[in-house]
């Protein structure tokens, strides 16, 4: 009996050590950033106008812009576009007043589109985005010594990411030929390294400002 005891102590306190959540490993490094990754990596591309977009002769012609954008888009079946007559409104319209009705190719989504579009933090207020997959860690490639500073322990943790539940269309070539950043990102999965501080705390280690 004393022997079946102390085995059991012994095998409690090897799980306890192997599930310490405030210990630095691999583990527990990929839990905290998918938690932070859960909330603010959300891969998507933001336009720069609202819907619906009304694109004037003068931009439809364009090799970049919100032009071949929404083109590439109608493409992939996210936008559906008609013709008809409106006032664009531009930046400087509070200057030189709004231009008079013209001829325009307006888009508006589709019920594919919806099911990728969100409004997301923008420099200046929510914008429109399309949102095309989440992002987890893929692998972690290395991390520093823990070190204390102030009332922490912290680390730099170096990682790779994969993109979970990618949409076909941002893997389109002419939708990543005008969305640039779409293409950095799509490609950048498992390649190109990541950082992310941690810190610990009582409930175990976490990226700062979740």
């Amino acid at each position: 009996m004393r022997r079946f005891f102390l085995i059991s102590i012994a095998g409690c306190l090897f799980l306890a050590a192997c599930n310490n959540v405030k210990k630095p490993s691999d583990a527990n490094f990929t839990k905290a950033i998918n938690e932070y990754l859960a909330k603010h990596g959300e891969a998507c591309t933001s336009i720069s106008r609202q819907f619906p977009v009304d694109i004037p002769k003068s931009e439809q012609k364009d090799q970049f812009g919100i032009g071949p954008q929404m083109a590439a888009l109608e493409q992939a079946g996210l936008v559906h576009s008609s013709n008809t007559i409106a006032v664009v409104h531009g930046m400087l319209d509070a200057l030189q007043g709004s231009t008079p009705p013209q001829q325009v190719k307006r888009y508006e989504l589709t019920m594919e589109g919806k099911k990728y579009f969100r409004q997301t933090p923008g420099l200046l207020g929510q914008t429109g985005s399309f949102c095309y997959g989440q992002k987890t860690v893929d692998l972690i490639v290395k991390w520093t010594e823990p070190m204390t500073m102030g009332a922490y322990s912290q680390t730099e943790v170096t990682y790779t990411y994969k993109i979970v539940n990618l949409a076909g269309w941002a893997q389109r070539t002419d939708v990543q030929h005008v969305f640039s950043n779409v293409r950095d990102t799509v490609n950048a999965a498992s390649k190109t390294n990541q950082i992310a501080g941690l810190q610990l705390t009582n409930q175990g280690w976490e990226v700062p400002g979740q």
